[in-house]
């Protein structure tokens, strides 16, 4: 009951039990409608509940046996079963994450960029030509029991890769070791992402040489906290070259890595480029992460057909092929300047609360490796030391 109200009733109102008799009347009154309220909120929220549940439920949960197999020559895998939860990629879209998911779990890891010419956004902050901030150490200081999912940039153009292979950045090499081995965590390195994207003009053998060489010299300098990650575009390759012309070796390689962007739009079957690297995956007996996942086309605010049009296929793949770890990219695209994504929308989840709360119903699912202090153990960081 408003408190104005009673005030009048109390000070200037009729006297004795025509009073209290009002009173008890506006009581009741206020009551009843708080009581109303409670049940409308209850009610929305049941609702609210069920269209979640229905959401996540329309997920394929099952696993192709196919994609059960031992994993050879490898570093920090999650157990049987589960999945690495990886988010990024730059310190504004993460400090926006957790801004509006305060209070919820975060995830396992943290993704963030650098390139090879420069020892740079390693441990300080570096604001780069497309507005976005990079900052290595940032995600170390402020989430522990996290990984770091770290992508070198690394391109044909510019001869870029092939001074790589020359020794030219070898100092920028040694001084990432020094850095990585003081960060006491596992730090998954992704040597010249999507190697066989077009728009990296990375020829095969120029490719090989400079990853081969950078992962010896970070083993020579000791960085034994390193996963090495080669990872494709999983798309049309570069001069349409066979995967296999751009891998360094099994030596050389821990996990293989996919993108997925527009993939995911349709169905759960992401095409024959992306078949052939998770039977390539396979067939070298290397687990696959998602390296960079986002719904390019945006999460719109007032409808949750993104959710029917990528997630639901997006986590069903995650299930079917027995992913090890995927990293999905919380950034509106548009805000960007980076060229030949001129027509990527907003796909952060905070655009949706639906969206987002189909999104956390699914990932705060034990399958999900998320921050916690036995997340290091399950990775079997310790032993890998």
């Amino acid at each position: 009951m408003n408190r104005a109200i009673i005030q009048y009733i109390l000070n200037r109102g009729p006297k004795n039990q025509v009073k209290v008799s009002i009173l008890t009347t506006c009581l009741i009154i206020s009551l009843s409608f708080v009581a109303s309220s409670q049940a409308t909120i209850i009610q929305n929220s049941t609702s609210t509940d069920q269209t979640i549940d229905s959401m996540v439920s329309r997920i394929n949960t099952e696993v192709d046996a196919a994609f059960i197999y031992d994993f050879e020559q490898t570093k920090f895998v999650p157990p049987d079963g589960k999945t690495l939860l990886i988010m990024g990629q730059t310190q504004e879209s993460i400090t926006e994450y957790t801004d509006n998911f305060s209070n919820l779990p975060l995830p396992g890891g943290w993704s963030a960029y650098w390139g090879i010419p420069d020892f740079s956004g390693i441990t300080k902050s570096l604001k780069n030509d497309t507005g976005s901030t990079q900052n290595h150490q940032m995600l170390v200081d402020s989430f522990p029991n996290t990984v770091v999912h770290s992508a070198m940039w690394m391109v044909g153009k510019w001869d870029v890769a092939k001074n790589a292979g020359k020794g030219a950045y070898d100092n920028v090499i040694k001084k990432y070791s020094t850095w990585a081995k003081t960060v006491n965590r596992p730090i998954y390195l992704r040597i010249g992402y999507e190697f066989d994207g077009p728009h990296n003009e990375l020829e095969p053998r120029e490719y090989v040489k400079a990853y081969q060489r950078i992962v010896k010299l970070m083993r020579a300098e000791g960085a034994q906290n390193i996963a090495f990650v080669w990872h494709s575009y999983a798309a049309p390759p570069f001069k349409d070259y066979p995967i296999s012309a751009w891998y360094p070796g099994d030596d050389y390689v821990d996990w293989i890595g996919i993108s997925v962007f527009g993939h995911a739009y349709g169905s759960s079957d992401f095409g024959p480029h992306c078949d052939n690297v998770l039977e390539f995956a396979r067939q070298h007996k290397k687990p696959t992460i998602i390296a960079e996942s986002n719904p390019v086309k945006g999460i719109d605010s007032e409808n949750n057909e993104v959710w029917d049009q990528w997630f639901v296929n997006f986590f069903t793949f995650i299930y079917n092929k027995n992913i090890k770890a995927v990293s999905f990219i919380n950034e509106d695209w548009s805000r960007l300047n980076i060229p030949g994504i001129s027509d990527w929308k907003d796909g952060r989840l905070h655009n949706n609360m639906q969206i987002a709360k189909a999104w956390f119903h699914e990932t705060n699912k034990d399958r999900y490796l998320k921050q916690s202090p036995e997340l290091f153990n399950q990775l079997d960081f310790l032993k890998k030391q």
